[in-house]
């Protein structure tokens, strides 16, 4: 599959740069990635080492990030980033992996959240898949309509600042899932390493149908 641009098409394939959050960068022992002035300066070194723009990867990646925040420690400790991340400035637009139509959308408001979210539903060789855009701009949700169809690569919303985005650095999480169940305008994009098993088969790695 050729690539895909989920992010403004003027950033072409070229100019992506993989980004490693996780628990094994030692940047982040003494580091705080929560820290959104941090986590900027860290990512403009990135792209000043690479000479590309946008940061992207995460699917597996077990990410210190988490561990700093409450939200993902009550029961399991919730530390695997099941989808991927792409890095860009808030209002960078964010388009339609594929036709489909508006499945459910949310403001996921609470810290450390998604933010506005909007979850857009496919047919792909028969079966249905399910896109999740996370971290978007809360002026984007007043154009949603439940069953509204988007074409592939057709804007759909813009990246959101930390102030509506669930407090992070500008990025789109992106995430495809083969089943909703009772989910709407949510779906968890976090894991505990002991709930692997049970999103097999239902999270998929989004990287070999993007890149």
């Amino acid at each position: 599959m050729s690539f895909k641009n989920l992010i403004d098409p003027t950033y072409h394939q070229e100019q992506y740069f993989s980004i490693d959050l996780s628990v094994n960068n030692p940047f982040w022992n003494d580091n705080d990635v929560s820290d959104i002035a941090v986590f900027e300066k860290y990512l403009e070194k990135q792209r000043t080492i690479t000479g590309k723009y946008v940061a992207h990867g995460g699917y597996l990646e077990q990410r210190a990030l988490y561990r700093k925040s409450a939200r993902f420690q009550a029961g399991l400790v919730r530390d695997i980033h099941m989808g991927i991340d792409l890095w860009a400035p808030a209002g960078t637009s964010v388009h339609a992996f594929m036709d489909g139509v508006v499945h459910s959308y949310a403001n996921n408001n609470d810290e450390g959240n998604y933010g506005p979210t909007l979850i857009l539903e496919h047919d792909f060789n028969g079966k249905k898949l399910y896109t999740l855009y996370g971290h978007l701009s809360i002026s984007d949700m007043g154009k949603w309509r439940l069953g509204s169809r988007f074409r592939e690569s057709e804007i759909i919303a813009t990246l959101g600042t930390p102030q509506e985005n669930g407090g992070y650095s500008p990025h789109l999480h992106f995430q495809i899932m083969t089943e909703m169940g009772e989910y709407r305008g949510d779906f968890p994009g976090v894991a505990a390493q002991e709930e692997l098993k049970k999103y097999d088969g239902i999270i998929l790695n989004p990287n070999p149908m993007i890149f």
